[in-house]
C-alpha cells in the first residue's frame, strides 16, 4: 500500500510510475476515446448541489437525519464503505464511488463477507455506480460512469478523462468527480483526514495507527508499511500537498476540527441550518 518515498529506491519507483501512466495513456487509445465520448455525451438530471460522505468520524448519526430530512435539496456521493453506517438504507446516495481493488479482489475473508454487502447495497436501481475504466470493476455492478484512475503525479490534472495528478484518496477522487459534473456547491462532510493525529508511537517504537470512521475503528499496524514515524509523517504530507491541485471555491467542507486546510469551511450547525432553508 504505502511506498518508502524519501530513499532514493522510493524516489525512482515513483519516477517509473509517473512515466509508465503518462506513456500508456498515449497508447490506450481505446480508453482515451471511450472516456472523452462517455463524459462528452453525459446528460445528466441533477441538482446543483451535491454532498459528499466521507467515512470520517465526524459525520454521524445526527448529521445524517439533517441531511435526509432536506434530502431532496441536494444529490448525494457516497464512498468506500458507506454502506456499513447504520443510517445506509434510509440516506440512498445518488452516487457511489469505489476505486480501492480490495472491493473486488481480496483473499481476506472478513473483507470478502464486507464485499457482498457492498454489492448487494450498490445493486439499487436508484445508486448510480462510479468506478475506475476496466472490465474488472464490473464485478460489483456495471458501471454507470467510468474514469481514468491511472496516475501521474508530475501533472496537475483532476479531469476524470486523463491521468490524476493527484494522489490516490476516493474522497480526492469524489471532489474531483464532482467539479467535473458542474456543481455549482460541493460539501463535503466527514472529510476530517486527521491521520498525523491518529499515529501511535509505543515503548517499543512500533507505529501503529487509530483509524476512525463514521461506522466504526481500527487499529493498523504500521511496521511493515514505514521505516520510521518521520516516514509515516512525510507520506500523508505528500497527500495534503496534492490535495491543493483540487482546490475550489464551489468546494465547502463542513466540518469542526478537520486537518484539511484547502477548501473553505462551514461549521456543521451553519450548514445545517442552510440545508432547512
Amino acid at each position: 500500500m504505502f511506498v518508502n518515498n524519501l530513499s532514493f529506491k522510493g524516489k525512482f519507483r515513483q519516477l517509473l510510475s509517473n512515466t509508465k501512466a503518462f506513456i500508456l495513456d498515449l497508447v490506450n487509445l481505446k480508453r482515451r476515446i471511450i472516456l472523452n465520448n462517455l463524459w462528452k455525451n453525459l446528460n445528466l438530471i441533477k441538482k446543483d448541489k451535491i454532498i459528499i460522505i466521507a467515512t470520517g468520524p465526524s459525520f454521524t448519526d445526527e448529521t445524517a437525519k439533517n441531511i435526509i430530512s432536506s434530502r431532496e435539496n441536494f444529490d448525494v456521493m457516497a464512498i468506500n464503505d458507506f454502506h456499513l453506517n447504520s443510517f445506509s438504507k434510509e440516506l440512498i446516495p445518488d452516487y457511489y464511488l469505489i476505486s480501492d481493488p480490495q472491493n473486488i479482489e481480496t483473499q481476506n475473508i472478513e473483507i470478502k463477507k464486507n464485499n457482498i454487502l457492498l454489492k448487494k447495497y450498490i445493486s439499487n436501481e436508484n445508486i448510480k455506480y462510479i468506478a475506475p475504466y476496466g472490465k474488472m470493476w464490473e464485478y460489483l455492478e456495471k458501471p454507470y460512469l467510468i474514469f481514468n484512475d491511472s496516475q501521474n503525479l508530475l501533472s496537475n490534472n483532476i479531469d476524470p478523462r486523463k491521468p490524476r495528478g493527484y494522489r490516490s484518496n476516493t474522497s480526492f477522487k469524489a471532489i474531483a468527480i464532482s467539479l467535473a459534473l458542474n456543481y455549482k456547491s460541493i460539501y463535503i462532510l466527514g472529510f476530517d483526514y486527521e491521520y498525523p493525529r491518529k499515529l501511535i508511537v509505543n515503548q517499543e517504537n512500533k507505529i501503529f495507527l487509530k483509524n476512525e470512521y463514521s461506522f466504526g475503528k481500527q487499529l493498523y499496524n504500521l511496521n511493515n508499511d514505514f521505516e520510521s514515524l518521520a516516514h509515516a509523517i512525510n507520506w500523508w504530507s505528500l497527500d495534503y500537498w496534492h490535495l491543493r491541485k483540487l482546490k475550489s471555491s464551489k468546494v465547502i467542507n463542513v466540518t469542526n476540527n478537520s486537518m484539511i486546510d484547502i477548501f473553505q469551511r462551514m461549521s456543521p450547525q451553519s450548514f445545517f441550518e442552510i440545508i432547512k432553508k
